[in-house]
């Protein structure tokens, strides 16, 4: 019967991004998350307003409000009360081969805390953010300076030449000339275009012949503005506006990311409580068996039943017994699966072994018709989600290559005043006089066949179509996916109950044909066969279980809501808002593309 679902508490794990040590990974992690309280979190490193956006978003799904249907709240992808993580402190996996008690909270906790491909993939984002600095460093001002001194001797008095082309020196004597510069300046790019240039110059001249010393103090601006190529604000920008949509798609790749681990941990659990309950069947089944054998063989003894009965209970018991042995195999191998998906990579993970205190039960399924299932996927797919992002960056991509397309034309002003004096004190304050220099004027460069410009533009135009024809192919794969599962799991929801009548059924069958058996109204191979139909339907009743469980995870993951279901916040948790067509989204260039 379903279970309601009631409030639970939830664990906080907060992961800082680039911050992540080896010792993350480290066993450590189960003693501490019984202490932990909250709700399960991923987080990027180096974002800290997504939390708030996240729990926002959350909280308009609970609400009903992300889908705008009438869906009040999602039900949980955990049974009531698994949320908190049962792990007592102590029990780790450094302590191997003991017995280790997991919940499928616990699983999911310690599967994304130690995944290796989660850990590499939460490094994404902090890069990202590094190029946004990176893209804005192109503006920061930038300071020059410089200084050098001179010193020249030469002869005051030159010698002359002969007839015979030989030099004869005059007298000697030489005069000395010393010289010296200093400059300092500072450079401002800013994204409208223009280029803002001070500079101050410093001349220092003393010559034993040129009258004293002298020095010279010069000071000017230069401010350049780009009228065509470069004076467009949003190709200027562009760069920047692309790091921070690459920022977000790397939160939705680490999303993806988290809800394909969160979907494997989930199957891996589901898959192991399968085998245990397989193993126990078979168990129950070859106890039964068993019996029926020592039954039919006490019959035989004391003659109430034909020595040919006792081959068919015998063969029974063989076949259970392989059956059991299969059973215990794959239980092994399905318990190696859960633990290379949670267990740290550094650690011999096989030789622990799991107690499962979650047992498979019956959910209550998928709690909105299928319109808003896929309505929800629209907008929470993290695929689709990025692609939306990598079309917004093909936009830009456009915008700027489109800059480059036009000639270089730029107009530019020089304003400058010079000082004079014997020394730099006088020179400086002498910059105040009427004198000054004012330069003006314009500047063109344009190649003849302008090819590479134009080859840019044309390739920028090509992939933001081929990102839009993408898209329009992912919304029909997520649609697809999202409607194949949802069928899946209201199949799977049906075949719980009729495993469950067919179960009853054959155990009604079993008994009535051993009670037959008893009086010697039925054979041994009758009761044989009733038994073998009933360890199927109990196999089946136990796998249709599962399978619905599976079909759920499975929906919910191609919906994209996984992680909330299971009570994990992660980045990507606000959908990207929808864009037209591209010949609808006008950009401030004044231009379409």
């Amino acid at each position: 019967m379903n279970k309601p679902f009631s409030p639970v508490r939830k664990t906080q794990i907060i992961f800082n991004g680039p911050r992540v040590k080896r010792s993350l990974c480290a066993v450590a992690a189960f003693s501490t998350i019984a202490s932990l309280c909250g709700c399960a979190s991923i987080d990027s490193g180096g974002f800290q307003n997504y939390q708030h956006s996240a729990i926002a978003h959350q909280q308009a799904i609970e609400s009903g409000a992300a889908t705008q249907t009438s869906v009040k709240e999602l039900s949980s992808a955990l049974p009531p009360g698994s949320a908190t993580p049962a792990v007592q402190p102590g029990e780790h996996f450094a302590s191997s081969g003991k017995l280790i008690k997991l919940s499928l909270a616990d699983a999911l906790v310690i599967g994304l805390k130690n995944n290796p491909t989660l850990l590499v993939q939460r490094y994404n984002p902090a890069l990202s953010e590094e190029q946004i600095v990176a893209q804005r460093g192109a503006f920061d001002p930038t300071v020059t300076a410089g200084v050098q001194a001179s010193k020249n001797r030469v002869p005051t008095s030159g010698g002359y030449v002969t007839a015979s082309g030989g030099y004869i020196p005059g007298s000697q004597h030489f005069g000395t000339t010393d010289s010296g510069n200093a400059n300092v300046g500072l450079n401002e790019k800013l994204p409208t275009g223009t280029s803002i240039s001070a500079t101050m110059n410093s001349g220092l001249n003393d010559g034993e012949n040129g009258g004293g010393q002298s020095t010279t103090v010069n000071g000017s601006i230069t401010v350049t503005q780009a009228l065509l190529q470069g004076g467009n604000l949003q190709a200027n920008l562009a760069g920047i506006e692309s790091a921070k949509i690459g920022k977000k798609i790397s939160d939705y790749q680490l999303r993806g990311e988290a809800l394909t681990i969160t979907d494997d941990v989930v199957q891996a659990y589901w898959a192991y409580a399968l085998a245990q309950q397989n193993v126990h069947i078979l168990k129950t089944a070859l106890n039964v068996a068993q019996q029926q054998e020592d039954q039919t063989k006490e019959l035989i003894r004391v003659g109430r039943t034909s020595p040919s009965e006792f081959a068919p209970a015998a063969a029974q018991t063989a076949v259970t017994r392989e059956q059991l042995v299969s059973a215990v195999g794959a239980m092994k191998i399905a318990r190696l699966n859960l633990l290379s998906l949670i267990a740290p990579a550094d650690r011999p993970f096989w030789q622990d072994q799991l107690d499962l205190t979650t047992l498979p039960y019956i959910p209550g399924g998928p709690s909105a018709p299928l319109k808003e299932h896929t309505e929800l996927a629209l907008k929470m797919s993290p695929v689709l989600n990025q692609t939306r992002l990598q079309i917004e960056q093909g936009d830009l991509s456009v915008i700027q290559t489109r800059n480059g397309l036009l000639p270089v034309l730029n107009m530019f002003i020089t304003f400058g005043k010079t000082g004079y004096a014997e020394s730099f004190g006088p020179a400086s304050e002498n910059l105040n006089g009427s004198a000054y220099q004012l330069v003006g004027g314009l500047s063109f460069n344009y190649p003849i066949f302008n090819r590479t410009p134009t080859a840019n533009y044309q390739s920028a135009v090509l992939s933001r179509d081929q990102e839009e024809a993408a898209l329009a192919n992912t919304v029909r794969t997520v649609e697809l996916s999202v409607r194949t599962a949802y069928i899946q799991a209201e199949t799977d929801k049906q075949q719980i109950t009729a495993t469950a009548a067919t179960t009853e059924a054959q155990a009604e069958t079993l008994r009535a044909t051993q009670g037959e058996f008893k009086v010697g109204e039925s054979t041994a191979i009758q009761v044989s066969l009733a038994q073998s139909n009933l360890l199927a339907a109990r196999l089946a009743q136990a796998q249709a279980n599962v399978a619905y469980l599976d079909a759920l995870s499975t929906l919910y993951l191609q919906e994209g809501s996984l992680l909330e279901r299971c009570h994990i916040r992660a980045p990507g948790a606000v959908a990207v808002k929808p864009i037209g067509p591209s010949w609808l989204r006008r950009w401030p260039d004044g231009v379409f593309h």
